[in-house]
């Protein structure tokens, strides 16, 4: 892919903050399933624990793409691509880990700022400057 460099602030900070919110995710998981119990005598607990975090690398590589793609060039497709598919993971996962106290508050919090900062970006971005399809 030909690099196009981007003028608009807005989508550089989204694509930062995106990619950031992918690592960090990408960064869990693979930490999680690097210490995971991949044996024969796995529950189904241990099973679930591990999709959930192997779900966990898959949309965090997923954002960083997205991010380096798409958001950086301001696109309409990769707006909506992030916006919806990482706020859905978050709001889920602050409903099913977050609010029962699974996960502390504080911790659990970092991803879902982290996309609120970048939809707030992403949004600015599409709403002042050039965009690409």
């Amino acid at each position: 892919m030909k690099y196009i460099p981007t003028s608009n602030p807005w989508a550089v900070a989204a694509t930062v903050l995106y990619a950031l919110w992918g690592i960090l995710h990408a960064g869990l998981g693979v930490a999680m399933l690097i210490d995971a119990d991949w044996g024969d005598a796995m529950d189904e607990a241990a099973a679930e624990s591990n999709m959930f975090f192997t779900c966990a690398v898959v949309l965090g590589v997923q954002a960083v793409a997205v991010a380096l793609a798409m958001n950086r060039l301001n696109s309409r497709r990769g707006y909506w691509l992030n916006l919806l598919v990482l706020g859905v993971v978050d709001v889920v996962f602050l409903v099913v880990m977050v609010a029962p106290g699974y996960v502390d508050l504080v911790g659990g919090m970092s991803g879902p700022v982290i996309w609120l900062a970048a939809a707030v970006t992403s949004t600015l971005a599409r709403r002042g400057y050039p965009t690409t399809p």
